[in-house]
Protein backbone atom coordinates (compact mmCIF):
# COMPACT_ATOMS: atom_id res chain seq x y z
CA UNK A 1 0.00 0.00 0.00
CA UNK A 2 2.77 2.42 0.96
CA UNK A 3 4.60 1.84 -2.30
CA UNK A 4 1.83 3.09 -4.59
CA UNK A 5 0.62 6.17 -2.78
CA UNK A 6 -0.28 9.16 -4.93
CA UNK A 7 -0.03 12.76 -3.84
CA UNK A 8 -3.82 12.88 -3.38
CA UNK A 9 -3.84 9.83 -1.15
CA UNK A 10 -1.04 11.33 0.93
CA UNK A 11 -3.03 14.51 1.41
CA UNK A 12 -6.07 12.47 2.44
CA UNK A 13 -4.15 10.46 4.99
CA UNK A 14 -2.72 13.57 6.59
CA UNK A 15 -6.12 15.24 6.61
CA UNK A 16 -7.63 12.15 8.27
CA UNK A 17 -5.08 12.37 11.05
CA UNK A 18 -5.53 16.12 11.31
CA UNK A 19 -9.34 16.30 11.65
CA UNK A 20 -9.57 14.72 15.15
CA UNK A 21 -6.96 17.18 16.39
CA UNK A 22 -8.97 20.17 15.14
CA UNK A 23 -11.85 19.24 17.42
CA UNK A 24 -9.54 19.61 20.41
CA UNK A 25 -8.25 23.07 19.49
CA UNK A 26 -9.06 25.83 17.03
CA UNK A 27 -7.18 25.79 13.74
CA UNK A 28 -4.00 27.80 14.05
CA UNK A 29 -3.69 27.37 17.82
CA UNK A 30 -0.37 25.55 17.78
CA UNK A 31 -1.11 23.35 14.76
CA UNK A 32 1.40 23.44 11.91
CA UNK A 33 0.61 22.43 8.34
CA UNK A 34 2.89 23.21 5.42
CA UNK A 35 3.44 22.23 1.82
CA UNK A 36 6.98 22.07 0.44
CA UNK A 37 7.60 21.75 -3.28
CA UNK A 38 11.01 21.31 -4.89
CA UNK A 39 11.95 21.23 -8.54
CA UNK A 40 15.42 19.71 -8.78
CA UNK A 41 17.82 19.25 -11.71
CA UNK A 42 21.24 17.52 -11.70
CA UNK A 43 23.60 17.52 -14.68
CA UNK A 44 26.74 15.46 -14.10
CA UNK A 45 29.78 15.09 -16.37
CA UNK A 46 32.58 12.61 -15.69
CA UNK A 47 36.09 11.88 -16.93
CA UNK A 48 34.58 8.68 -18.31
CA UNK A 49 31.79 10.07 -20.49
CA UNK A 50 29.89 6.78 -20.28
CA UNK A 51 28.89 7.86 -16.75
CA UNK A 52 27.47 11.24 -17.84
CA UNK A 53 23.85 11.78 -16.86
CA UNK A 54 21.16 14.34 -16.10
CA UNK A 55 18.02 13.90 -13.99
CA UNK A 56 15.18 16.15 -12.88
CA UNK A 57 12.21 15.62 -10.60
CA UNK A 58 9.45 17.27 -8.58
CA UNK A 59 9.48 16.55 -4.87
CA UNK A 60 6.47 17.31 -2.63
CA UNK A 61 6.16 17.26 1.15
CA UNK A 62 2.99 17.77 3.16
CA UNK A 63 4.02 18.15 6.80
CA UNK A 64 1.66 18.30 9.79
CA UNK A 65 2.57 18.70 13.45
CA UNK A 66 0.11 19.08 16.30
CA UNK A 67 0.49 21.20 19.42
CA UNK A 68 1.31 19.47 22.68
CA UNK A 69 -1.95 18.37 24.28
CA UNK A 70 -1.85 18.80 28.08
CA UNK A 71 1.63 20.19 27.37
CA UNK A 72 2.84 16.57 27.16
CA UNK A 73 2.01 14.73 23.95
CA UNK A 74 1.57 15.48 20.25
CA UNK A 75 1.88 13.91 16.82
CA UNK A 76 3.61 14.56 13.51
CA UNK A 77 2.82 13.18 10.07
CA UNK A 78 4.46 13.80 6.68
CA UNK A 79 3.70 12.52 3.22
CA UNK A 80 6.43 12.69 0.56
CA UNK A 81 6.15 12.12 -3.17
CA UNK A 82 8.67 12.31 -6.03
CA UNK A 83 7.74 12.49 -9.71
CA UNK A 84 10.20 12.05 -12.57
CA UNK A 85 10.39 14.99 -14.95
CA UNK A 86 13.24 13.95 -17.22
CA UNK A 87 16.34 11.75 -17.34
CA UNK A 88 19.09 11.00 -19.83
CA UNK A 89 22.47 9.29 -19.92
CA UNK A 90 23.75 6.64 -17.53
CA UNK A 91 20.99 4.99 -15.46
CA UNK A 92 22.13 5.43 -11.87
CA UNK A 93 20.39 6.61 -8.71
CA UNK A 94 21.00 10.32 -8.14
CA UNK A 95 17.80 12.35 -7.99
CA UNK A 96 15.75 9.38 -9.22
CA UNK A 97 15.71 5.72 -8.20
CA UNK A 98 17.28 3.44 -10.81
CA UNK A 99 15.73 -0.04 -11.12
CA UNK A 100 17.58 -3.24 -11.94
CA UNK A 101 15.95 -3.34 -15.39
CA UNK A 102 17.75 -0.14 -16.45
CA UNK A 103 14.83 2.26 -15.97
CA UNK A 104 13.80 4.86 -13.40
CA UNK A 105 10.82 5.02 -11.06
CA UNK A 106 8.26 7.30 -12.70
CA UNK A 107 6.85 8.39 -9.33
CA UNK A 108 6.32 7.21 -5.79
CA UNK A 109 4.76 8.32 -2.53
CA UNK A 110 5.29 7.36 1.09
CA UNK A 111 4.44 8.24 4.67
CA UNK A 112 7.95 9.45 5.49
CA UNK A 113 7.29 10.77 8.99
CA UNK A 114 4.79 9.47 11.53
CA UNK A 115 5.78 10.09 15.12
CA UNK A 116 4.54 10.73 18.63
CA UNK A 117 6.32 13.54 20.46
CA UNK A 118 6.57 13.67 24.23
CA UNK A 119 7.63 16.56 26.47
CA UNK A 120 8.84 16.21 30.03
CA UNK A 121 8.55 19.76 31.27
CA UNK A 122 11.62 21.87 30.60
CA UNK A 123 13.93 18.91 31.19
CA UNK A 124 13.55 16.89 28.03
CA UNK A 125 11.58 15.65 25.07
CA UNK A 126 11.30 12.53 22.91
CA UNK A 127 10.08 11.35 19.51
CA UNK A 128 8.98 7.80 18.68
CA UNK A 129 8.34 6.67 15.11
CA UNK A 130 9.42 7.79 11.64
CA UNK A 131 11.32 11.06 11.77
CA UNK A 132 14.09 13.34 10.52
CA UNK A 133 17.43 13.31 12.31
CA UNK A 134 20.19 15.92 12.49
CA UNK A 135 23.30 15.47 14.62
CA UNK A 136 27.06 15.56 14.29
CA UNK A 137 27.55 12.09 12.74
CA UNK A 138 24.09 11.17 11.41
CA UNK A 139 21.66 13.28 9.44
CA UNK A 140 18.74 13.44 7.03
CA UNK A 141 20.25 14.69 3.80
CA UNK A 142 18.36 17.54 2.13
CA UNK A 143 20.35 17.60 -1.13
CA UNK A 144 17.82 15.64 -3.24
CA UNK A 145 14.11 15.92 -4.04
CA UNK A 146 13.08 14.85 -0.50
CA UNK A 147 15.11 14.00 2.63
CA UNK A 148 15.84 10.53 3.95
CA UNK A 149 14.14 9.62 7.24
CA UNK A 150 14.63 7.10 10.06
CA UNK A 151 12.37 4.84 12.10
CA UNK A 152 12.95 4.43 15.83
CA UNK A 153 13.23 6.77 18.79
CA UNK A 154 15.19 9.88 19.71
CA UNK A 155 15.30 12.16 22.70
CA UNK A 156 17.06 14.97 24.51
CA UNK A 157 17.58 15.56 28.25
CA UNK A 158 18.52 18.98 29.64
CA UNK A 159 19.65 18.55 33.28
CA UNK A 160 21.10 22.06 33.65
CA UNK A 161 21.08 25.27 31.64
CA UNK A 162 23.36 25.07 28.61
CA UNK A 163 23.76 21.27 28.68
CA UNK A 164 21.82 18.86 26.46
CA UNK A 165 22.31 15.08 26.47
CA UNK A 166 20.75 13.43 23.43
CA UNK A 167 20.42 10.01 21.89
CA UNK A 168 18.71 8.05 19.12
CA UNK A 169 18.04 4.42 18.21
CA UNK A 170 16.91 3.51 14.70
CA UNK A 171 16.34 0.09 13.14
CA UNK A 172 15.05 1.14 9.68
CA UNK A 173 15.39 4.02 7.25
CA UNK A 174 13.94 5.33 4.00
CA UNK A 175 16.28 6.48 1.25
CA UNK A 176 15.88 9.82 -0.50
CA UNK A 177 14.75 8.20 -3.77
CA UNK A 178 12.90 5.14 -2.42
CA UNK A 179 9.23 4.51 -1.68
CA UNK A 180 9.51 2.58 1.59
CA UNK A 181 11.50 1.73 4.69
CA UNK A 182 14.15 -0.97 4.93
CA UNK A 183 16.68 -2.44 7.34
CA UNK A 184 20.17 -0.98 7.52
CA UNK A 185 22.70 -3.05 5.58
CA UNK A 186 26.22 -2.97 4.15
CA UNK A 187 27.23 -2.87 0.50
CA UNK A 188 28.52 -6.41 0.58
CA UNK A 189 28.18 -8.96 3.37
CA UNK A 190 27.00 -12.53 3.81
CA UNK A 191 26.46 -11.93 7.53
CA UNK A 192 23.09 -10.14 7.32
CA UNK A 193 21.66 -6.71 8.06
CA UNK A 194 22.83 -4.08 10.54
CA UNK A 195 20.44 -4.47 13.50
CA UNK A 196 20.45 -0.80 14.47
CA UNK A 197 22.24 2.53 14.28
CA UNK A 198 22.52 4.33 17.60
CA UNK A 199 23.70 7.81 18.56
CA UNK A 200 24.63 9.18 21.99
CA UNK A 201 25.93 12.70 22.51
CA UNK A 202 26.08 15.89 24.52
CA UNK A 203 26.09 19.54 23.61
CA UNK A 204 27.25 22.25 26.01
CA UNK A 205 26.91 25.98 25.39
CA UNK A 206 28.04 28.70 27.77
CA UNK A 207 28.36 32.19 26.36
CA UNK A 208 30.83 32.12 23.45
CA UNK A 209 31.86 28.51 24.15
CA UNK A 210 30.30 25.44 22.55
CA UNK A 211 31.43 21.82 22.96
CA UNK A 212 29.83 18.80 21.31
CA UNK A 213 30.70 15.13 21.84
CA UNK A 214 28.97 12.35 19.91
CA UNK A 215 29.32 8.57 19.60
CA UNK A 216 27.72 6.56 16.76
CA UNK A 217 27.43 2.79 16.63
CA UNK A 218 26.36 1.04 13.44
CA UNK A 219 25.88 -2.39 15.01
CA UNK A 220 28.59 -4.93 14.12
CA UNK A 221 29.78 -2.66 11.30
CA UNK A 222 31.30 0.69 12.23
CA UNK A 223 31.68 2.99 15.22
CA UNK A 224 32.50 6.70 15.24
CA UNK A 225 33.44 9.28 17.81
CA UNK A 226 33.42 13.05 17.28
CA UNK A 227 34.53 15.91 19.52
CA UNK A 228 34.11 19.54 18.40
CA UNK A 229 34.76 22.74 20.30
CA UNK A 230 34.28 26.35 19.22
CA UNK A 231 34.75 29.86 20.60
CA UNK A 232 33.15 32.98 19.14
CA UNK A 233 34.84 36.36 19.55
CA UNK A 234 32.50 39.35 19.32
CA UNK A 235 34.30 42.28 17.73
CA UNK A 236 33.37 45.91 17.15
CA UNK A 237 30.45 46.84 14.85
CA UNK A 238 28.84 43.36 15.12
CA UNK A 239 31.85 41.65 13.54
CA UNK A 240 32.57 38.10 14.69
CA UNK A 241 35.38 35.57 14.51
CA UNK A 242 34.60 31.94 15.26
CA UNK A 243 37.38 29.39 15.86
CA UNK A 244 36.44 25.70 15.72
CA UNK A 245 38.55 22.59 16.31
CA UNK A 246 37.51 18.96 16.00
CA UNK A 247 38.74 15.38 16.09
CA UNK A 248 36.82 12.42 14.65
CA UNK A 249 37.51 8.69 14.55
CA UNK A 250 35.96 5.78 12.64
CA UNK A 251 36.64 2.12 13.52
CA UNK A 252 35.46 -1.30 12.40
CA UNK A 253 32.95 -2.69 14.91
CA UNK A 254 32.37 -6.35 14.12
CA UNK A 255 31.57 -9.16 11.72
CA UNK A 256 29.79 -7.03 9.09
CA UNK A 257 32.86 -4.97 8.27
CA UNK A 258 34.20 -7.14 5.47
CA UNK A 259 36.10 -6.41 2.27
CA UNK A 260 34.00 -4.17 0.04
CA UNK A 261 31.32 -3.56 2.68
CA UNK A 262 32.01 0.16 2.84
CA UNK A 263 31.31 0.87 -0.80
CA UNK A 264 34.11 -0.40 -3.04
CA UNK A 265 33.40 -3.21 -5.47
CA UNK A 266 36.76 -4.73 -4.59
CA UNK A 267 38.49 -2.89 -1.79
CA UNK A 268 41.77 -1.52 -3.12
CA UNK A 269 42.94 -0.82 0.42
CA UNK A 270 42.62 -4.25 1.99
CA UNK A 271 44.92 -7.23 2.38
CA UNK A 272 45.92 -8.63 -1.04
CA UNK A 273 43.89 -11.74 -1.84
CA UNK A 274 40.88 -10.66 0.20
CA UNK A 275 37.49 -11.91 -1.00
CA UNK A 276 34.78 -9.25 -1.32
CA UNK A 277 31.92 -9.86 1.11
CA UNK A 278 33.80 -12.57 3.01
CA UNK A 279 37.21 -11.50 4.33
CA UNK A 280 37.09 -9.49 7.56
CA UNK A 281 38.46 -6.00 7.08
CA UNK A 282 39.72 -3.37 9.48
CA UNK A 283 39.57 0.38 9.81
CA UNK A 284 41.30 2.72 12.22
CA UNK A 285 40.79 6.21 10.83
CA UNK A 286 41.25 9.57 12.52
CA UNK A 287 40.91 13.14 11.32
CA UNK A 288 41.62 16.46 13.05
CA UNK A 289 40.80 19.96 11.84
CA UNK A 290 41.03 23.64 12.69
CA UNK A 291 38.60 26.13 11.18
CA UNK A 292 38.33 29.93 11.36
CA UNK A 293 35.37 32.02 10.18
CA UNK A 294 35.29 35.83 10.10
CA UNK A 295 32.06 37.76 9.50
CA UNK A 296 32.05 41.51 8.96
CA UNK A 297 29.15 43.36 7.43
CA UNK A 298 27.93 41.58 4.31
CA UNK A 299 31.19 39.62 3.94
CA UNK A 300 32.28 36.30 5.42
CA UNK A 301 35.73 34.76 5.03
CA UNK A 302 36.97 31.41 6.24
CA UNK A 303 39.83 28.93 6.13
CA UNK A 304 40.38 25.44 7.49
CA UNK A 305 42.95 22.66 7.51
CA UNK A 306 42.45 18.95 8.25
CA UNK A 307 44.90 16.07 8.65
CA UNK A 308 44.05 12.34 8.45
CA UNK A 309 45.72 9.26 9.88
CA UNK A 310 44.07 6.22 8.32
CA UNK A 311 40.96 6.52 6.13
CA UNK A 312 38.03 8.19 7.90
CA UNK A 313 34.84 6.61 6.47
CA UNK A 314 31.86 8.88 5.82
CA UNK A 315 29.21 6.21 5.09
CA UNK A 316 27.46 4.66 8.11
CA UNK A 317 25.68 1.94 6.05
CA UNK A 318 24.91 1.22 2.39
CA UNK A 319 23.29 4.06 0.49
CA UNK A 320 24.06 6.56 3.23
CA UNK A 321 26.46 9.43 2.61
CA UNK A 322 26.74 10.16 6.31
CA UNK A 323 26.99 13.58 7.85
CA UNK A 324 30.38 15.00 6.98
CA UNK A 325 31.71 16.78 10.10
CA UNK A 326 34.84 18.19 8.44
CA UNK A 327 34.66 21.71 6.96
CA UNK A 328 37.25 20.51 4.43
CA UNK A 329 35.06 17.65 3.21
CA UNK A 330 34.20 17.58 -0.47
CA UNK A 331 30.69 17.25 -1.86
CA UNK A 332 31.67 14.95 -4.72
CA UNK A 333 34.42 13.08 -2.84
CA UNK A 334 34.99 12.65 0.90
CA UNK A 335 38.61 13.93 0.90
CA UNK A 336 39.32 11.97 4.11
CA UNK A 337 42.02 9.55 2.93
CA UNK A 338 44.99 8.10 4.79
CA UNK A 339 47.84 10.62 5.29
CA UNK A 340 45.90 13.30 3.45
CA UNK A 341 46.18 16.99 4.33
CA UNK A 342 43.28 19.13 3.13
CA UNK A 343 43.16 22.93 2.98
CA UNK A 344 39.99 24.91 2.44
CA UNK A 345 39.30 28.62 1.82
CA UNK A 346 35.87 30.19 1.44
CA UNK A 347 34.34 33.60 0.80
CA UNK A 348 30.74 34.69 0.97
CA UNK A 349 28.82 37.87 0.23
CA UNK A 350 25.27 39.02 0.95
CA UNK A 351 24.19 41.24 -1.95
CA UNK A 352 21.20 42.71 -0.05
CA UNK A 353 22.37 46.29 -0.65
CA UNK A 354 22.18 45.69 -4.41
CA UNK A 355 19.91 42.67 -4.99
CA UNK A 356 17.78 41.80 -1.99
CA UNK A 357 17.73 38.07 -1.26
CA UNK A 358 20.88 37.15 -3.20
CA UNK A 359 23.82 35.44 -1.45
CA UNK A 360 26.92 33.82 -2.95
CA UNK A 361 29.59 31.55 -1.51
CA UNK A 362 32.77 30.21 -3.11
CA UNK A 363 34.82 27.38 -1.57
CA UNK A 364 38.02 25.74 -2.73
CA UNK A 365 39.49 22.57 -1.18
CA UNK A 366 42.90 21.06 -1.94
CA UNK A 367 43.95 17.64 -0.64
CA UNK A 368 47.54 16.38 -0.91
CA UNK A 369 49.55 13.38 0.22
CA UNK A 370 46.74 10.79 0.23
CA UNK A 371 48.02 7.19 0.26
CA UNK A 372 46.64 3.66 0.29
CA UNK A 373 45.66 2.91 3.91
CA UNK A 374 46.95 -0.68 3.85
CA UNK A 375 50.26 -0.32 1.98
CA UNK A 376 51.16 3.31 1.23
CA UNK A 377 53.19 2.56 -1.90
CA UNK A 378 50.22 0.82 -3.57
CA UNK A 379 48.50 4.13 -4.24
CA UNK A 380 48.88 7.88 -3.81
CA UNK A 381 46.92 10.91 -4.96
CA UNK A 382 46.14 14.60 -4.80
CA UNK A 383 42.62 15.99 -5.27
CA UNK A 384 40.72 19.29 -5.30
CA UNK A 385 37.17 20.60 -5.39
CA UNK A 386 35.72 23.98 -6.35
CA UNK A 387 32.22 24.91 -5.19
CA UNK A 388 30.22 27.97 -6.25
CA UNK A 389 26.88 28.37 -4.45
CA UNK A 390 24.27 31.01 -5.40
CA UNK A 391 21.08 31.38 -3.35
CA UNK A 392 18.25 33.77 -4.18
CA UNK A 393 15.15 34.37 -2.10
CA UNK A 394 12.80 35.51 -4.86
CA UNK A 395 10.95 38.61 -3.58
CA UNK A 396 7.93 38.19 -5.89
CA UNK A 397 6.51 35.39 -3.73
CA UNK A 398 7.08 34.65 -0.07
CA UNK A 399 8.61 31.21 0.45
CA UNK A 400 10.04 30.93 -3.08
CA UNK A 401 13.80 30.47 -3.52
CA UNK A 402 16.27 29.46 -6.21
CA UNK A 403 19.65 27.82 -5.70
CA UNK A 404 22.39 27.02 -8.21
CA UNK A 405 25.39 24.95 -7.16
CA UNK A 406 28.45 24.38 -9.36
CA UNK A 407 30.91 21.66 -8.31
CA UNK A 408 34.16 20.69 -10.01
CA UNK A 409 36.31 17.84 -8.69
CA UNK A 410 39.74 16.92 -10.06
CA UNK A 411 42.21 14.24 -9.00
CA UNK A 412 45.68 12.99 -9.86
CA UNK A 413 45.96 9.36 -8.76
CA UNK A 414 48.67 6.77 -9.15
CA UNK A 415 47.96 3.16 -8.22
CA UNK A 416 45.02 2.03 -6.08
CA UNK A 417 43.18 4.30 -3.64
CA UNK A 418 39.44 3.86 -3.03
CA UNK A 419 38.54 7.32 -1.77
CA UNK A 420 39.90 9.24 -4.77
CA UNK A 421 37.44 9.41 -7.68
CA UNK A 422 37.48 10.29 -11.37
CA UNK A 423 37.18 13.92 -12.43
CA UNK A 424 33.60 15.14 -12.14
CA UNK A 425 31.64 18.34 -12.80
CA UNK A 426 28.13 18.92 -11.42
CA UNK A 427 25.48 21.53 -12.11
CA UNK A 428 22.70 21.39 -9.50
CA UNK A 429 19.57 23.56 -9.55
CA UNK A 430 16.89 23.76 -6.85
CA UNK A 431 13.63 25.70 -7.06
CA UNK A 432 11.93 25.58 -3.65
CA UNK A 433 8.56 26.82 -2.49
CA UNK A 434 7.12 26.57 1.03
CA UNK A 435 3.53 27.46 1.85
CA UNK A 436 2.41 27.42 5.48
CA UNK A 437 -1.33 26.99 5.92
CA UNK A 438 -1.02 27.75 9.64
Amino acid sequence: MERKLTTGVLAGLIAAAFVPCVSAADIGQGHKLELKARGIYFDREFENSANDRSQSALGLQLNYESPLFSDMIGIGLSGYSVTKLDASGDVRSDVLKADNDGSFHESFGKIAQAFVKLKFGDFGDMKVGRQLHDSLLLGSSTSRAVPNTYSGASGEFRPVKGLAIYGAYYDEWSRRADDGFEKFATDRSDEGDIDFVGVLGLNYTQGPVNVQLEYLNSKDFLSKLGLVGSYTFDLAKANKVKITAGVHTSRDAGKLFVTGAEGAELDDEDVPGSIAGVTRSDNDGKGMYLDADWTFGNVSLGAAVAKFDGAWIEDNFTGDHGTHPFPTGGVLADMTNNNETVWMVRAGYDWKDYIKGLKTTVKYKQGTGATNSHVSWRGEADESELEVDLRYQIPLLKGLSLRYRYLEYNSDKTGRLDGVLQDNTDHRVYLDYTYRFF
